[in-house]
């Protein structure tokens, strides 16, 4: 009898112990993933006028904004703005997701504009589900005033400097426990580059672009303090154009200095490490999207960029075919205009030696 009850209870312990592990083994596999089950919310950070190769420099600080991302996110230091680089079709192509051909933005202007009728970023969002809560701090009054609509972002603001939009993002980022969308433009590299000149051997442009990162830095850092158990969040730095090509202090006419910048993305379904893929300032808005999980536009409404930080082997965005910015044709002009007077006057004032010596 002893010996039949052990046994008996030898089997017990064993069918139990075999079910705690199956059970266990399947409670295991039910735990959400990076992100699994969480609430996706996105933040860019566009800073204005920064060279891919000084950002890099820039990265070079592990505790930055840059750094940080560099390390543990998916990066590019030679992503392209597109065919112009100034500032109004860079902001626009970023907030849009499509090229000028589409948004009709190619110089400061907006003439020409259609962003009317082509939606931005935050009236995708809107479209698909208003109670998503959204934001929007700026400095280049354009970005309010052309681009986006205070019908479409619940928190539209305008500062005069950097650190007022800095610390209005800290703010959010801090006390808004609904944010879903945040978008926050600084715009000093782009001042200090028109000023002493876009360049890595300029230390004055090499400062405000590091002061750039040091104001995204404490954004991630007020982000990283947030209660985040509920949150899954993408972090996108980006910028509109770079610089210091032919001009050294300007960013025109868009050669491959002027068009070539940085493309960070951390967090969501992010593939660390360098990108490849060529990325473009288009795949802002189609990665915003893709982890908000928002259906993408379809059909004649398609946009142009890709998840370029989320799918390493994405094919390259079209090449768009764009009208030619007034200012890129005023610029040629006078050039032409001042090379052609000064050629005159040599050859007129040869030749008038010449009939004196005759």
């Amino acid at each position: 009898m002893k010996n039949h009850f052990l046994s008996i209870l030898m089997v017990s312990i064993f069918l139990s112990s075999m079910f705690l592990n199956i059970s266990a083994g399947e409670f295991q596999n039910e735990l959400p993933v990076d992100g699994a089950g969480k609430e996706p919310k996105v933040l860019i950070i566009g800073i204005d006028g920064v060279r891919g190769d000084v950002a890099e420099m820039a990265a070079q600080n592990n505790d930055s904004a840059f750094g940080r991302i560099k390390e543990n996110g998916a990066w590019s230091f030679n992503s392209d703005v597109g065919p112009y680089s100034i500032s109004g079709p860079g902001w626009s192509s970023m907030l849009t997701g499509v090229w000028c051909d589409r948004h009709g933005v190619v110089d400061n202007s907006f003439e020409g504009s259609r962003h009317s009728s082509v939606p931005d970023i935050f009236e995708l969002v809107e479209n698909h589900d208003s109670n998503l809560r959204t934001a929007a701090v700026y400095w280049w009054g354009p970005i309010g005033e052309e681009i986006l609509s205070e019908d479409s972002v619940d928190v539209l603001e305008n500062f005069g400097n950097d650190e007022l939009v800095r610390d209005r993002a800290v703010e959010l980022l801090t006390n808004d426990e609904e944010l879903d969308v945040l978008l926050v433009s600084i715009d000093t590299p782009d001042a200090a580059g028109h000023h002493y000149g876009f360049s890595p051997e300029v230390s004055e442009y090499v400062a405000a672009v590091n002061a750039a990162n040091d104001m995204a830095t404490e954004i991630m850092d007020a982000l990283e303090q947030r209660n985040m158990s509920d949150e899954n969040w993408i972090i996108i730095i980006t910028s509109d154009h770079g610089g210091g090509g032919r001009f050294l202090q300007q960013h025109y006419p868009s050669g491959p200095i002027d068009r070539s910048t940085l493309m960070l993305v951390h967090g969501g379904a992010t593939v660390a490490g360098e990108m490849t893929n060529e990325p473009v300032v288009v795949d802002v808005v189609v990665t915003a999207l893709a982890h908000l999980e928002i259906p993408l536009p379809e059909g004649d409404h398609a946009l142009d960029g890709r998840t370029s930080a989320f799918t390493p082997s994405a094919s390259p965005a079209r090449q768009p075919t764009c009208e030619e910015p007034a200012f890129y044709l005023r610029v040629d002009d006078v050039i032409g205009i001042v090379f052609g007077v000064l050629s005159l006057a040599v050859i007129s004032y040869l030749v008038f030696r010449h009939k004196r010596r005759s």
